[in-house]
């Protein structure tokens, strides 16, 4: 779970910092990228989540 926050954290900060200075289209993939890793992170954390729950029982 912390892993996760940390990703999803440096990817908004290096997407803020670096990618929004640029043209529009720039601005358009920056926050595309902030979304995608988002969902892919929360993803495998529910993924993961579940499978440790099966495992349990």
């Amino acid at each position: 779970m912390i892993l996760g926050v940390i990703i999803i954290g440096a990817t908004v900060f290096l997407s803020f910092r670096y990618l929004l200075k640029g043209p529009p289209f720039i601005k358009v993939m920056a926050l595309g990228l902030v979304a995608g890793v988002a969902y892919l992170v929360i993803d495998h954390l529910i993924k993961k989540s579940k499978e440790n729950k099966d495992e349990r029982f």
